[in-house]
């Protein structure tokens, strides 16, 4: 039915366009950011308006648990914004380039994707109205890493939907097979979390991220068991001086 469709190929194209699209945003793109975190008998709510700011993004607080900031607070969020864009705007080449790299780096393992899975093509849907195929993901055993946090790859198994049109990811699901280690042992991830990306188009061929859930549990301080139930949405993207873009999904 879908001879002489290339799933690799498309899996790549769409994993180069996600890589283009990130560092678009980190540059000239500025949206909302609602980060929803829930607890037993709690769920904070926090806004956020995510900044461009010399080639990584700031986020700047303006919500907290869902209301404006108090004066004082709002005060202190303020002197702290205008502090880094002093601080990123005195930096020496050499720092900027630091910075930015390690920015990049956090998020390269996206490049380790098409080496560290076998595609399926599982068949097409459609996704806000636009056609998708649906991708499968397995974990290949001969996998090696060449991005730091690669290897977390090999303990997650997941699906893609790629819009067909623009070989973009319009959903992505993620499902953690086994413990994943974050850093200097400080947590993990433990086995059976669950993440939700969704995407939304905000040009032509230019696609950002609009909603990521979390459901699972980490292990904190390799002690403390939290329950993660965490959902963040973008929203209002716009470039550096123009207006808002109106979210039609």
């Amino acid at each position: 039915m879908w001879a002489g469709v290339d799933v690799n190929a498309i899996v790549d194209q769409s994993v180069r366009n996600y890589e283009r699209d990130w560092r678009a945003a980190a540059k000239d793109w500025t949206c909302l950011q609602t980060d929803v975190t829930r607890s037993p008998g709690r769920q904070e709510t926090d806004v956020s308006q995510v900044v461009p700011l010399d080639g990584t993004p700031y986020d700047h607080l303006i919500k907290k648990d869902g209301q404006p900031l108090s004066p004082a607070t709002k005060r202190k969020e303020d002197r702290k914004f205008q502090r880094i864009a002093r601080e990123r705007a005195g930096e020496s080449p050499e720092e900027k380039a630091a910075r930015i790299h390690k920015y990049e780096n956090e998020r390269a393992f996206v490049k380790d994707i098409p080496h560290a899975y076998t595609f399926r093509l599982e068949g097409e849907e459609s996704v806000n109205g636009r056609p998708a195929w649906v991708v499968s993901m397995s974990p290949r055993n001969d996998f090696t890493a060449s991005t730091p946090h690669g290897n977390m790859l090999s303990h997650i198994e997941g699906k893609l939907w790629i819009d067909k049109q623009e070989a973009q990811w319009a959903r992505a699901e993620a499902y953690v097979m086994d413990a994943i280690g974050i850093g200097w042992v400080v947590a993990r991830i433990e086995k059976g979390a669950r993440f939700t990306l969704e995407q939304t188009r905000v040009a032509d061929g230019l696609w950002m991220p609009k909603r990521l859930t979390v459901d699972g549990t980490a292990l904190v301080m390799m002690v403390h068991a939290k329950a993660l139930n965490e959902e963040v949405t973008w929203s209002d993207y716009h470039r550096k001086g123009s207006d808002p873009i109106i979210d039609s999904e």
